[in-house]
């Protein structure tokens, strides 16, 4: 009997490096931001190196392998409630892709880091540190972002534990790894998803070193 191939199992390079990348930066950021003082500092790179790969991944759900196309894996509530179901009775389908409620969270997971990194190039601590658009806004405007940055933290965590716990769900309740398929698979970076994050790094390098300046 052939094996049953495990759930995300043609993920490519990119986004496998992607996913381990914002691990490592969503943790860094949060350590950092909590340490606070001189580490800010490192706590606003971090930031705009996520801001950088959510701009890629989102290049990325549009132009690379289908698999990580956002088209392959979204669907409507009635897939994702008719997938939920099925794991309440421990059938769920395989999937070469993320499945219809994993597919939702990716989306939920970019839309929450990606406000978090917005809302933190507005931010003031009134001390030595500010991000790099918050001169060229009201001091009202300031507050707000820096409120927003603040409460919205607490959205990437509880997204982070959702996330986990569906993790554990499938390794656990279903017997499917999904580590495993996060970690091995082709390892070829094709030319396009260089010269895509090439692009986003740039375009977040406008936005918080040129824009400025510009404004100044």
């Amino acid at each position: 009997m052939s094996k049953v191939p495990p759930e995300g199992a043609t993920w490519d390079l990119p986004v496998r490096a992607f996913h381990w990348l914002l691990v490592v930066l969503v943790v860094f950021s949060f350590v950092t931001g909590k340490a606070g003082g001189p580490w800010l500092e490192w706590h606003m790179k971090s930031g705009y190196a996520i801001l950088a790969l959510l701009a890629f991944r989102i290049a990325w759900g549009f132009a690379g392998s289908p698999p990580a196309r956002f088209s392959s894996f979204l669907r409507g509530p009635r897939a994702a409630l008719a997938y939920a179901r099925a794991v309440a009775r421990g059938q769920a389908p395989h999937s070469s892709s993320h499945n219809p409620l994993g597919g939702w969270m990716v989306v939920a997971m970019i839309a929450i880091l990606f406000f978090q990194g917005v809302t933190g190039l507005f931010t003031n601590d009134e001390s030595a540190h500010e991000g790099p658009l918050a001169a060229i806004v009201s001091n009202r405007t300031v507050d707000r972002m820096g409120d927003l940055h603040e409460r919205n933290h607490w959205l990437v965590l509880g997204a982070v534990v959702l996330h986990l716990v569906a993790i554990a769900t499938y390794h656990f309740v279903l017997k499917r790894n999904l580590t495993r398929a996060m970690v091995f698979g082709p390892l070829r970076f094709p030319l396009l998803a260089m010269v895509l994050l090439a692009l986003a790094a740039a375009g977040v390098y406008g936005v918080v070193v040129v824009l400025p300046r510009s404004a100044a």
